[in-house]
């Protein structure tokens, strides 16, 4: 089963941090990284450009025509943001969310399993 595993953070509570922890979160979520991507089981992901960068979309109701809407920003009306993202190939739901609670930076992981 695959999964993809979404990484939400506060990116001025992460900018906020002082160089040196920044840089030593970043090192110990290469090692995460490294270290499931060996035991195969992080097949897929990577690291997404900042909030600023992105815009959203909005179509409106579903199955209507109403205009799309563009805006900048983050997807949601939140203070989180989409940091990265990773697929995982493992067994079952609860290896995936073994997987996330593993997670070293904090913040929040959802587990949502690929439509395949």
């Amino acid at each position: 089963m695959r999964y993809v595993l979404t990484f939400y953070a506060n990116e001025q509570e992460w900018l906020a941090l002082p160089a040196a922890e920044r840089e030593a979160a970043i090192a110990e979520i290469g090692r995460w990284f490294g270290e499931h991507a060996a035991a195969g089981k992080i097949v897929g992901g990577h690291r997404l450009a900042p909030p600023a960068s992105t815009k959203t979309v909005r179509h409106g109701r579903v199955r209507k025509r109403d205009l799309p809407v563009v805006s900048d920003g983050p997807f949601l009306e939140t203070k989180e943001s989409v940091g990265s993202y990773a697929i995982v190939e493992v067994a079952s739901e609860a290896e995936a969310v073994a997987i996330a609670k593993s997670w070293p930076a904090g913040g929040a992981v959802e587990v949502r399993a690929l439509a395949e």
